[in-house]
């Protein structure tokens, strides 16, 4: 029983000699002393800043919350990846298929104006981030891929602050089936 006194008796000392500086400084938040672990485990398992793998092998985007699922209606994950150097104001992309020639996509990014390929993105982002009465709960759109000439559908929603863009593709298709952009508009935490 004394070794277990011992360190009820030093883990009581530490804590109150932690406790008075952190009472000083109310504005600051001290440090996660998990973070450096945190850091090396998302490197060590390949995961993407900002990211976290749930037991069930789906992954968690933390800011925005959203889920992405290992398999959801017929597609499957095919992988994750984190923040853009190219688009420092995209946090991640969950990549599907599911094998008949369709493919799909979860996008979170930040709110930049003027963002996109052309101006009216840049309004669908700005009318959804308005978050006014007038504003949309999501917009629509289709075009087609300049890669693969495949026709795509996204749906545009905003979760906790961030713009989440789900969209499909298919090849040998005028008008891409919409199942997946509307299920993935539901995949929160």
């Amino acid at each position: 029983m004394r070794p277990f006194r011992f360190a009820c008796a030093v883990a009581s000392v530490l804590a109150f000699s932690v406790l008075p500086s952190l009472a000083q400084d109310d504005a600051k938040t001290p440090p996660n002393p998990l973070m450096p672990v945190s850091k090396v485990l998302s490197k060590v398992s390949n995961l993407p800043d900002g990211w976290s793998r749930n037991m069930d092998g789906s992954y968690r985007q933390s800011a925005s919350g959203v889920l992405c699922p290992v398999q959801f209606k017929s597609f499957g994950l095919d992988d994750v990846f984190g923040p853009s150097q190219d688009n420092p104001n995209i946090l991640g992309v969950c990549r599907y298929h599911d094998g008949n020639g369709r493919s799909g996509a979860i996008r979170i990014r930040k709110f930049v104006p003027d963002w996109g390929s052309d101006m009216s993105l840049a309004e669908n982002d700005k009318k959804l981030m308005d978050g006014g009465p007038d504003a949309p709960p999501m917009l629509m759109r289709a075009s087609v891929d300049r890669r693969t000439s495949a026709s795509r559908l996204t749906v545009t929603i905003v979760r906790n602050g961030y713009l989440v863009d789900c969209s499909v593709a298919q090849i040998e298709h005028s008008i891409p089936k919409g199942d997946f952009p509307l299920y993935c508009t539901t995949l929160t935490q």
